[in-house]
């Protein structure tokens, strides 16, 4: 008891809960330009100039020299376990291709145009449109449709169209789902958690679809959370860069940090290394110090009660205890004064855990696809239905150019002289590659940019994949995260 009690001093109690991240020495990185880059020039507007310093901790594995490839196993020949996966890859934090797929994995295979039909085929979904075959995907430009039609327009070899990252609704509680309802429809023939990745929490599983001969640019961008790719049809080529070359990268967001397991951040959307947004992990964080100080306060009183030696103080500290930790809830709940000024339409969204981990997709347009007025002021019965959790609500949502995207024209990526003329930075970049055909797997860490070329085969292209929320405590199978944010938010609402 008296070990606890200085453990959770109440003088180190509130700055504890919001400053322990429990990551290692960061260093700090500045742009450095090239002996022959114009800083004067006002040609192109490439952010070179007088970049700012971000923190780069980034203690990962990275390419060793340009145009490495990405190595292959087989799952079966390697004896790949989920111990050994997570030793060699995960807290290494380098990419690798998998040859076959695992026993909990092999349902996928049944997944013909016409299962998804008869399965999902009345589901409403968004479909990512681009107006010619030279345009690459993800600019944010999508149209509704049914999933029957969409595979139809496969059949038929539409390649002006591709499945992607759908919206989801929030649960009762405002948690943004695993998947979009289409994908329920399907669930039963893939776990919700992977054996090979079973220590990990999953954030969110999609599927890709789409037709191409000739290779259809997704763009050059990264993800906020580890990735296990999963090519069902066709094949994909990806071209891969390390979390530490993402600010020679030109990606459209102002980087501010990058975690030591790669995990980067952008100005407004500053994470944990372990992804949760920094208000709601703080509210959690007091949460769980308020449950123990109840706890603590307690078996103090009981000990009064009793008589024991020493009660009186430990209870003289409890309460102190539980004074700070209700003062740390309060303020992780309320946020600093200052955020009371304007009209953020998502900050109260953050402090409750809707978008918690989803920071990639935030939106910034309303329901017409235009951008929202600053000056917004909801009505009464807005803000009433917007505290309304058993309203279903889109919460992880698809923007226009996102900060997690380069400015780069993924055409240029295969043109050194051109790339370089117009982004120097990139001399310093070290591509990888790797190509993931029909039956195998990439497995791809948080933050990791990336530019994936689909070729379609006569039944076009399609990839599950799964997004897990990255771990942090990299030397620890069991406990893959520093904190229990994640593990417990996903038994609370899955029993597991």
């Amino acid at each position: 008891m008296e070990d606890m009690l200085k453990k959770l001093d109440p003088s180190i109690l509130r700055s504890t809960l919001i400053n322990d991240n429990n990551e290692q020495p960061s260093k700090k990185l500045k742009r450095t330009p090239l002996a022959d880059e114009d800083d004067n020039s006002d040609t192109k507007d490439d952010g070179s100039d007088a970049a700012p310093s971000i923190i780069n901790g980034y203690t990962g594995w990275t390419v060793p020299f340009k145009n490495y490839s990405i190595p292959t196993i087989h799952i079966k020949k390697s004896n790949l376990t989920p111990e050994k996966f997570f030793q060699q890859y995960i807290s290494e934090r380098r990419p690798v291709v998998i040859q076959g797929l695992p026993d909990d994995l092999i349902q996928l295979q049944k997944w013909t145009n016409e299962y998804l039909i008869e399965k999902a085929g009345s589901e409403s979904i968004m479909v990512e449109k681009r107006d010619s075959a030279k345009d690459s995907f993800g600019k944010g430009k999508e149209v509704p449709m049914k999933v029957e039609e969409f595979i139809q327009r496969v059949k038929e070899k539409d390649e002006m169209h591709y499945l992607t990252t759908q919206d989801v609704l929030s649960d009762e509680d405002g948690r943004a789902d695993l998947m979009a309802p289409f994908m329920k429809h399907l669930k039963k023939t893939f776990p919700l958690v992977p054996e090979l990745t079973r220590n990990l929490v999953p954030q969110n599983v999609n599927l890709w679809m789409g037709n191409n001969g000739e290779g259809t640019s997704s763009g050059l961008h990264h993800d906020y959370h580890d990735n296990l790719y999963i090519v069902l049809r066709g094949s994909k080529r990806f071209r891969l860069y390390a979390p530490d070359d993402v600010e020679h990268m030109y990606t459209r967001g102002e980087l501010v940090k990058i975690h030591p397991n790669g995990r980067i951040n952008y100005k407004g959307e500053e994470t944990t290394a372990y992804g949760a947004d920094l208000k709601a992990d703080a509210a959690a964080r007091a949460s769980n110090a308020k449950d123990e100080a109840e706890r603590m306060l307690e078996e103090a009183e009981r000990g009064v009660k009793e008589g024991r030696s020493g009660a009186e103080d430990e209870l003289e500290r409890a309460e102190e205890m539980m004074e700070a930790a209700m003062e740390a809830l309060i303020d992780a709940e309320m946020g600093d004064s200052d955020d009371e000024e304007g009209c953020d339409e998502d900050e109260d969204d953050d402090a409750m855990g809707l978008f918690v981990g989803n920071v990639d997709k935030l939106d910034d347009l309303d329901s017409d696809g235009d951008e929202k007025d600053e000056d917004c002021k909801p009505s009464a019965e807005e803000e009433e239905d917007s505290l309304d959790f058993t309203i279903p609500r889109l919460v992880d949502k698809t923007v226009k150019n996102p900060n997690n995207f380069s400015r780069i024209d993924p055409h240029l990526l295969d043109c050194d002289d051109k790339l370089q003329a117009e982004y120097p930075l990139t001399a310093y970049a070290k591509p990888a590659f790797c190509e993931v055909r029909q039956g195998e797997m990439l497995y791809l860490p948080a933050s990791w940019l990336h530019e994936v070329s689909s070729f379609g085969s006569k039944n076009g292209h399609m990839a599950l994949n799964y997004w897990f929320h990255p771990p942090d405590a990299l030397d620890n199978f069991d406990n893959p995260y520093s904190t229990d944010f994640w593990p417990n938010d996903f038994r609370q609402r899955f029993g597991r």
